[in-house]
């Protein structure tokens, strides 16, 4: 009772993540246990003693390189010579890069301003409402966390203990299908409004578009594609995906200068190291509630409680929601997964499955105030007010919420590739 007290207490007076769940894990240590607390130091090291991990600061590092590179430009190109002929064209192409662009950085925020920051004027140009552009993009770059490569995913898979390549394979399909929804949905609104103009390419210029963007399309193609033949471990595909961000931004884009390269790989490194303390404090909480048998007991009182498969889906998806708004879902998901386990195992849900779970419901955090950092990353980019901003996105959230819930539901669509694929 002590560790969930402090836990909530530190969470709402806004005590950062990785402290509050280590600050618990201590307090359950030294008043529960007669363990000594060299245990806490030997737990922070196991959390982080991990191949996999590594891959997760070399990911922030190449979508932040390209973020400030012509990368995520030549990709909007390519996406609007496809989709520039259809009504919304515009809107529905910067859909479709913020979903390239995603398997690219890995990052929601990478995407909201690398995209953001050239679409939503020309939206606006085009004449969609100022609302609606801005809500189109922080809700598109929240993808960057269901379409590999993710840091979130790698984070789960760590939890999880579950394949990182399976993982990522799981979170294609239920992308693309959160693509195409949202990309209905512009499409019938620009069409009754009467929003957008059509853009059309001759022949030659598609061709020039395509040619210059041949680069930046290669990247997912190299980066997954290393890793799904079994060339490339997560880890060592994910330090290419740095070379290769840096030979393209510096000599066929030539927009990256040298220079700036340290200040990128600086910030990039302090999100990973986040990430890390995150990590490595949850494994202390791990340890704790692993030998106190709370998982067991747990699963036990849920399984006694909840009737059945569909009932616990639906809690899950309540308590994560309400959890989104006020926190680093995914940081929760890292410390609630052993706890959960028992109880996943219990009602047939897959583990990789439950991964594009929380995944998806991480998405819906990113949008739900007060914590939804795209929002306040959108703010940022088209600056437009909170209030405008959540109005934009709300349709898209609304959409997100049904889709995660048939995903949900239908296991298949998630575990459809990492079984075929194996």
């Amino acid at each position: 009772m002590i560790v969930v007290i402090l836990f909530f207490l530190l969470l709402l007076i806004g005590v950062p993540v990785g402290f509050v769940v280590l600050t618990s894990a201590i307090s359950g240590i030294l008043t529960y246990t007669s363990t000594p607390a060299l245990i806490i130091v030997q737990q922070m090291f196991a959390g982080l003693d991990n191949f996999v991990i590594l891959a997760i600061p070399f990911f922030v590092i190449a979508g932040n390189l390209a973020a400030h590179g012509k990368t995520s430009e030549h990709l909007v190109n390519a996406m609007t010579v496809i989709f520039g002929r259809l009504k919304g064209g515009t809107a529905i192409a910067t859909i479709a890069t913020c979903a390239f662009f995603a398997a690219i950085s890995g990052s929601g925020i990478a995407t909201v301003v690398a995209v953001g920051s050239l679409m939503i004027p020309g939206l606006i140009k085009q004449g969609y409402p100022r609302e609606m552009a801005a809500g189109i993009v922080g809700s598109a770059g929240t993808i960057g966390t269901l379409i590999p490569p993710s840091a979130p995913m790698i984070l789960i898979c760590v939890a999880m203990n579950t394949s990182v390549g399976k993982q990522f394979m799981a979170g294609f399909l239920p992308g693309i299908l959160l693509a195409v929804c949202w990309c209905v949905y512009v499409w019938f609104v620009s069409k009754k409004h009467g929003y957008g103009e059509s853009t059309k390419y001759t022949g030659k210029e598609a061709a020039r578009v395509f040619l210059h963007a041949v680069p930046a399309l290669m990247f997912p193609v190299i980066v997954l594609g290393s890793i799904y033949t079994g060339w490339a471990t997560p880890t060592e595909a994910a330090a290419i995906s740095v070379v290769y961000i840096i030979l393209i931004e510096l000599f066929v884009y030539k927009t990256l200068k040298i220079r700036e390269i340290p200040k990128i790989f600086f910030d990039s490194l302090v999100t990973s190291a986040t990430l890390a303390i995150i990590l490595s404090c949850a494994q202390v909480l791990t340890w704790l509630v692993t030998m106190k048998q709370i998982p067991a007991m747990l699963a036990g009182i849920i399984t006694t409680l909840v009737s059945n498969k569909v009932a616990f889906i639906l809690l899950l998806t309540v308590v994560f929601l309400i959890a989104g708004c006020f926190m680093d879902l995914v940081a929760l998901v890292v410390v609630l997964a052993p706890v959960l386990a028992p109880a996943l195992a219990f009602y047939g849900i897959d583990p990789i499955h439950f991964g594009i779970m929380a995944v998806m419901n991480a998405q819906l955090g990113c949008l739900t105030p007060p914590f939804g950092v795209n929002l306040y990353v959108t703010m940022n980019v088209s600056k437009l007010p909170l209030t405008q901003v959540v109005k934009g996105v709300l349709p898209y959230m609304l959409i997100l919420l049904a889709v995660t819930l048939v995903i949900s539901f239908v296991p298949e669509i998630s575990l459809f590739l990492p079984r075929v694929l194996g």
